[in-house]
């Protein structure tokens, strides 16, 4: 019978399978396509009216992470400065399809200043005031706590003390009130992408923080690149157009700089990772936040 075979059909389709037919129905997607997956997603291609192109993101089950939560983060942003949402749920999230180069490609071909113009240009269109923040954001210092709680056995001798200085300003930097934003959280050079509108931040995490820490990830950044992101001259001039363009003190700046690079150092150790990058780049931080 018609009628018994699709209900089979629904009955035996994989829990992914059947959010992705409720998401194609909800949202008119056509010719959806897997491209990829990632621990979090699966995700797909397709097209919605008019045939724009989006991108699908069918959540894993049992898996939490900061992609849940960036269907209301990347709403609040209406666009401006980040992807456009089509939609999104408990299960989903749908967001137009951009497809441009990163902004890891200016920055490794000779042009990092255009990539640190950029993002401080989209941390200004992040953190303009807009009403009805999203639900669910985590305070910074929460975030952080990964941090203040790390074993700095598991850090290598000679780094213990830049491990200890970090803390200490990061404790200095909460001690110290500022104004909280909605974070974007992940704005690294590999998270911005070129779209016909200029370049745009994808997914980010969502805090509620400073908003000197948003430029905090960008510092270790491009992976991989080492001699520039550990380099005080480059340190140097980010933090002057920062400062510049976006109005925030340099040494708050520079604080939550390396905060955040010992933050993910302790990160890295907790997955058996190595941390030499994090080791390359911190101790000069810390150098130039000590002359700021």
């Amino acid at each position: 019978m018609p009628g018994s075979d699709s209900r089979d059909t629904m009955i035996n389709a994989s829990p992914h399978e059947t959010v992705l037919s409720k998401a194609s129905i909800a949202w008119n997607l056509t010719r959806l396509e897997q491209v990829g997956e990632t621990g979090e997603a699966w995700i797909f291609k397709g097209e919605g009216e008019n045939r724009q192109p989006l991108a699908l993101f069918i959540f894993k089950p049992d898996v939490t992470g900061p992609l849940r939560r960036a269907g209301p983060l990347l709403e609040f942003y209406e666009g401006d400065g980040a992807l456009r949402v089509h939609g999104y749920t408990s299960d989903a999230l749908c967001t137009e399809w951009v497809e441009g180069p990163t902004l890891e490609e200016p920055a490794r071909s000779g042009r990092d200043s255009e990539a640190t113009a950029a993002i401080a240009t989209l941390a200004g269109l992040l953190h303009t005031p807009r009403p009805n923040p999203p639900a669910g954001l985590i305070p910074l210092r929460d975030y952080l706590q990964p941090l203040f709680e790390a074993d700095v056995r598991l850090w290598p001798d000679t780094a213990r003390d830049l491990y200890a200085r970090s803390v200490g300003i990061a404790y200095g930097a909460f001690d110290r009130p500022a104004p909280e934003v909605p974070l974007h959280g992940m704005l690294i050079h590999s998270n911005i992408v070129l779209a016909l509108r200029g370049w745009v931040a994808r997914e980010g995490i969502g805090l509620l923080g400073d908003p000197a820490y948003d430029l905090a990830p960008s510092f270790l950044a491009p992976a991989g690149e080492v001699k520039l992101a550990a380099n005080p001259v480059r340190i140097n001039a980010m933090t002057d157009a920062y400062a510049t363009r976006l109005n925030l003190p340099r040494k708050r700046i520079l604080a939550w700089a390396a905060v955040h690079a010992a933050f993910s150092a302790c990160r890295e150790v907790d997955k058996g990772r190595s941390i030499n990058w994090h080791l390359a780049v911190l101790p000069n931080l810390l150098a130039v936040y000590d002359a700021a």
